[in-house]
């Protein structure tokens, strides 16, 4: 079962690193056009639901606001937009038992909750802090850290990578730089450092292509055997023990969650662990929903970690940012049973016509992950088009230019007239 889990989360880093190589230079343009509140939400949605990695995308983010490409503010809707795309893997994997309808049903429960968690989230503060700013503020007054220096890792990581770096080793640092605009990208620029790839003719996009879709392959094939290794585990006596644990109390499960997640630093490990179990029978949704919004919080100790060894104040605010968003969502949609119903009934109808019909579990992702949020950026675009030609935008856009040029002409030249006061 371990050698399953094991290969199914290599396939996830080949598919990771596979769309990293792919993408190459046009990261830093997807980052650039997120400008305003829902374009961050839509890239930081789509990015890590390719990706299959949050953490990676939270990474970038803080990097990016430490080298002053993005301000905090808008660090914030990205990483909100990454709460959404990290659920997608989850939903992935409901599929592996998709031969029975009633394991299916269970399984995309558990994914489907994980993702209305993280909708209704988004759908109550993204709106507030449009208005008010409050995680940002918070998260500001917060972040006054001076730590430095060092560095961390996921024990997760340090045992999938040695193996995946024989098929595909990807300069992460450079893809960082690049986006950061502290390095520039030519032609002659390669993110390929290593792997069975290497010194080919290939192109860095067709290798990325390649290794992405070898990376699907070893999903689907471990997903299959894991899902029938844990089927003959959680049989009799292992059920009945596991399913009375996490019946005790709900509070002490999303410990339990935030606890394992901070330990593995993947939240994606739980969340892929818990929906094939789900699936099983060995738990209720009730019982696995605190387990999820736990893990949901854990998964912010990378991005808290990441940003204190930068030692940015603003790169702590956006990683803490990352962790209001997910306790304020706890303190909305857990304590309260009245709160919780939306979430669970939601999950359930998507997971019932899903098992009814596969092509809805289908249009499901289609929709959260590619056509809501391409529409979205689309509808912005328009919006902002229309501003720009039709509402005098052009002429209000061209005096802020002037104006800030101004301000930086005139900053300019008392940092001048500073200079020659203390030569003389």
């Amino acid at each position: 079962m371990l050698i399953a889990l094991y290969f199914f989360m290599v396939g996830i880093k080949f598919i990771e690193s596979g769309f990293i190589l792919a993408l190459g230079c046009g990261a830093k343009s997807a980052f650039s056009i997120a400008d305003n509140p829902l374009a961050g939400l839509v890239i930081g949605t789509v990015s890590t639901a390719l990706l299959h990695s949050s953490s990676t995308i939270t990474s970038i983010t803080v990097t990016l606001v430490a080298s002053q490409g993005l301000t905090v503010r808008q660090g914030v809707y990205i990483v909100m937009g990454a709460n959404i795309g990290t659920c997608v893997t989850c939903i992935v994997v409901a599929f592996g038992q998709i031969q029975s309808r009633s394991r299916f049903q269970r399984a995309m429960e558990t994914a489907a909750v994980h993702t209305m968690f993280n909708l209704w989230s988004v759908f109550i503060m993204f709106p507030l802090e449009i208005i008010a700013h409050p995680l940002e503020r918070l998260s500001v007054l917060l972040s006054h850290s001076k730590a430095s220096g060092g560095e961390f890792g996921s024990p997760v990581d340090a045992v999938i990578t040695p193996f995946a770096n024989l098929i595909i080793q990807v300069d992460k640092e450079t893809i960082y730089a690049i986006t950061a605009g502290t390095k520039e990208c030519t032609s002659d620029t390669s993110l390929l450092v290593g792997g069975a790839f290497k010194g080919t003719s290939l192109s860095d996009g067709q290798v990325g292509a390649t290794v992405v879709v070898i990376g699907f392959f070893t999903l689907a094939c471990s997903l299959i055997w894991f899902v029938q290794m844990l089927a003959k585990v959680f049989l009799g006596p292992t059920k009945v023990l596991v399913s009375r644990m996490l019946a005790f109390n709900g509070y002490v499960n999303i410990a339990a969650g935030t606890i394992i997640t901070f330990i593995v630093q993947s939240s994606t490990v739980v969340t892929c662990t818990l929906t094939p179990m789900a699936g099983l029978g060995v738990f209720t949704l009730e019982q696995v929903y605190p387990l999820i919004v736990g893990a949901n919080l854990g998964t912010c100790g990378t991005t808290l970690l990441a940003s204190l060894v930068v030692g940015d104040s603003h790169a702590v605010a956006v990683a803490l940012t990352h962790f209001w968003f997910n306790f304020f969502g706890i303190i909305l949609f857990y304590p309260v049973a009245f709160m919780r119903r939306p979430i669970l009934s939601w999950a359930r109808s998507v997971a019932f016509f899903s098992a009814s019909w596969v092509v809805v579990g289908i249009a499901f992702i289609l929709m959260t992950y590619l056509i809501v949020p391409g529409l979205l950026l689309g509808l912005e675009q328009l919006c902002g088009l229309f501003w720009y030609f039709a509402r005098g935008g052009r002429h209000r856009w061209h005096a802020f230019l002037e104006h800030k040029y101004a301000e930086r002409e005139e900053r300019r030249r008392r940092e001048e007239t500073a200079m020659l006061s203390e030569v003389v």
